[in-house]
Parts: C-alpha cells; sequence; structure tokens
C-alpha cells in the first residue's frame, strides 16, 4: 500500500513537473480588424450578384498572425493579431465595400453558397510589415469568373503600401491594415466594373 501511494507522488509530482514547462499564452494587447464602415463604394454600380470568395494564401498569411519580413526570413509581429484570419478578413472588406456600390447587384460571402452570375477568386501574395518603420506591403492577384461557365473573365493585381507613424507592433499594424483596406476597395471596384448585367434567370417550373 505504501509503495502504491509513493508511485502516485511520484507520477503527480511527474506530471506537475511537465505542465510547469508549458508556456504562458500570449494574450495580445490589441486585436487589429477591417471595420465596414472604412469601406469605399466602387465608381461603378453593382449589376450583377457576386460570391467573395476568401482569398487563398501561404501559411504565412493565412491565420491572425501579422507577418513581418525580416531580411530572408519571415516572422511575426509581437503582442498585436487580427481580429480574425487574415483571408476572412479580406473577404468580409471586399464584401463591405460591394455593398455600398450602386445598382441591383448582391454580393455575398462564397460560403453562404448563394446563386450568383461571378465569382471573386484571388490569392494573397503578400501581407505583411517591414522591421522597425520599413514600408507595410499588401498585393493581391484577383480573377472575376462566370459562376455558370466557371470562365475566366478578367484578371488584376493590386497593390498599397504605407508607413507606420512609428515603430511600435501597433503603429505597423494600423498601416497594414489601411493598406489593406486599400486593396480590398481595388478588388471590390474590380468586380464592379466587370460584372455585366446578365438577363434575368428563367423561373423554374415545378
Amino acid at each position: 500500500m505504501k509503495t502504491r501511494v509513493l508511485a502516485s507522488l511520484a507520477f503527480a509530482l511527474a506530471l506537475g513537473g511537465c505542465l510547469s514547462v508549458l508556456p504562458e499564452p500570449e494574450i495580445p494587447s490589441a486585436l487589429i480588424s477591417l471595420p465596414s464602415d472604412r469601406a469605399h463604394a466602387p465608381a461603378d454600380p453593382l449589376l450583377a450578384d457576386v460570391a467573395v470568395y476568401p482569398p487563398d494564401s501561404t501559411r504565412a498569411f493565412a491565420g491572425i498572425d501579422i507577418a513581418v519580413r525580416s531580411d530572408q526570413e519571415m516572422v511575426y509581429l509581437g503582442d498585436v493579431r487580427w481580429v480574425d484570419t487574415a483571408p476572412r478578413l479580406l473577404q468580409g472588406a471586399v464584401v463591405d465595400a460591394l455593398a455600398k456600390a450602386g445598382g441591383n447587384g448582391r454580393a455575398a460571402p462564397a460560403q453562404l453558397a448563394a446563386r450568383t452570375d461571378y465569382d471573386v477568386r484571388w490569392r494573397i501574395v503578400d501581407l505583411s510589415a517591414s522591421k522597425d518603420i520599413g514600408p507595410v506591403r499588401v498585393e493581391v492577384e484577383a480573377s472575376l469568373m462566370d459562376s455558370a461557365t466557371r470562365r475566366i473573365l478578367a484578371q488584376e493585381t493590386f497593390k498599397a503600401e504605407g508607413a507606420p507613424t512609428d515603430r511600435a507592433p501597433r503603429a505597423r499594424a494600423a498601416a497594414l491594415a489601411i493598406a489593406a483596406q486599400s486593396v480590398a476597395d481595388q478588388v471590390a471596384a474590380f468586380a464592379a466594373k466587370n460584372a455585366a448585367a446578365k438577363p434575368p434567370r428563367p423561373l423554374s417550373v415545378n
């Protein structure tokens, strides 16, 4: 009995020792978003229904961590994070901009599986800050695709840069968010310009 108790205590101490070496989860001091009120309406009206997909990306830009270019390495900004994954934030920013467009068309996230005339498919090429007070950069490649035929109708690359007010992580993240919103507005304008109106769909007969 005594041996069994000693063995249990040893196991508990060993387990406690293992748990003590795990790092404490880091709680960011700030979360960066792309608020809908900062989205700008496209110059052209939206004349058709458009599904906006989350942009594809490498792992460096796919999460909530904010990438930082450091020589040949990619590191992450300390103490500040995106409020959601970067692709979802950019997707939402494009939908918000298209929602402000005139015209009878509607924009929706592709996850809703709504019936649409066109799809916005795109890819993040860069979404990163620099070390210290270097420029932030955002670059994407976007395509507008016919939802029915899957044919690509237009393709374009969009870029934006910005300069943080200082080297603090919050300032660099804020500058990156402004550049990201600019690119999202450009993608929305691209979609509205190229999404030509289509004839009404025939009513289904049961």
